[in-house]
């Protein structure tokens, strides 16, 4: 059988990003259809050719996926739905059959859009079992992240957050170490690795085929993760095991100061109403998320100093997430995804 014939009705269309394909690989098991990851260019632009499409129903698109998946769309006999997580850029809305907007996302609401409250990798249909706190045996864990679109991070902030590490992993007496991201850059790699020597934390780069961050997450005592990562974030939460966020120097674009500008000026419904339109792109607010899960005694901010009894904080409680199924149910009940679910 030749490799471009494709029975799944799902299709992801890969942006070769770990987070952003562990989302839509979670959405799709949970959709219970079969499904098949397609590789984009780098640019994120269409393959030279499909496969074939005559099994195609729904493709999810990440992201800056978005216009690919407008043209896979367009390319198929049968017009497939297209479900597309985090915000797309200047796309009318009523081109997308459904959008799943992120939490850190600054997105408007609309009839075919779905707010959740943490992004989806990690995310299960069903509770997921509790680790008991006696199992939980390897002490501070720090999700190290990298310089993003929104974050500054470098030398400056490496070094307080090792600081703020070193004080936490003292105060609840156990050792400290720290996973680098896949975006971790070769510079900011070499100076925890000079770090490591003389501080004596174990240090471990981000390889997915170890499941060195998955044993991690599951023996973790606590986390602390590095503010650009919405994933690693959510990831952590969901272990519930204490979770500390160490804020990063916030990045100011022509674009971010526009739209502050215009939402000063009660401009903030014109704005959405253009975004809905795909006139104006949107961006991102992480600090609106963190000051709502801060606020809510979900995490808690990585600030020194800190009193040794504050420093072993452990959350209260941990509400309960339906965000998954939510989406399942929008997604199935989609107009032509009702027959391949018998």
């Amino acid at each position: 059988m030749s490799s471009f014939f494709s029975s799944e009705p799902v299709w992801i269309l890969d942006t070769g990003r770990v987070g952003e394909r562990a989302q839509c690989e979670r959405v799709a098991e949970a959709l219970g259809l079969p499904f098949r990851n397609v590789p984009l260019n780098p640019d994120f632009t269409a393959p030279a050719r499909w496969p074939d499409t005559s099994g195609l129903r729904l493709i999810l698109s990440f992201g800056n996926a978005v216009r690919a998946a407008q043209a896979l769309r367009a390319s198929c006999a049968v017009r497939p739905l297209v479900v597309q997580i985090g915000r797309p850029s200047h796309v009318p809305i009523t081109d997308l059959d459904l959008i799943i907007s992120l939490p850190q996302d600054d997105y408007p609401s609309g009839p075919n859009i779905l707010k959740s409250a943490w992004p989806l990798n990690g995310a299960s249909l069903q509770p997921l079992p509790v680790i008991p706190e006696e199992q939980r045996t390897a002490g501070t864990v720090v999700l190290y992240g990298a310089p993003s679109r929104q974050f500054y991070m470098g030398h400056t902030e490496t070094q307080r957050l090792l600081r703020f590490a070193t004080e936490l992993a003292r105060a609840n007496g156990e050792p400290l170490h720290l996973i680098a991201s896949p975006r971790t850059p070769p510079d900011l790699w070499d100076y925890l690795q000079a770090h490591a020597k003389t501080s004596g934390f174990s240090l471990y780069p981000f390889r997915r085929e170890d499941n060195q961050f998955d044993r991690l997450l599951q023996t973790g005592s606590r986390f602390v993760v590095t503010a650009d990562s919405a994933s690693m974030l959510a990831e952590a939460w969901r272990t519930r095991a204490p979770v500390w966020l160490f804020p990063l120097p916030r990045r100011e674009t022509g674009m971010t100061r526009a739209q502050r500008t215009l939402d000063a000026l009660g401009l903030r419904p014109v704005r959405y109403t253009l975004v809905r339109r795909g006139v104006l792109g949107s961006g991102a607010n992480f600090a609106h998320w963190h000051k709502t899960l801060i606020r809510g005694g979900e995490i808690r901010r990585a600030d020194l100093p800190l009193s040794a009894e504050a420093l072993r904080w452990r959350p209260s409680s941990h509400r309960p997430e339906e965000d998954l199924l939510r989406l399942r149910r929008s997604i199935l009940a989609l107009p032509g995804l009702q027959k391949e679910r018998t």
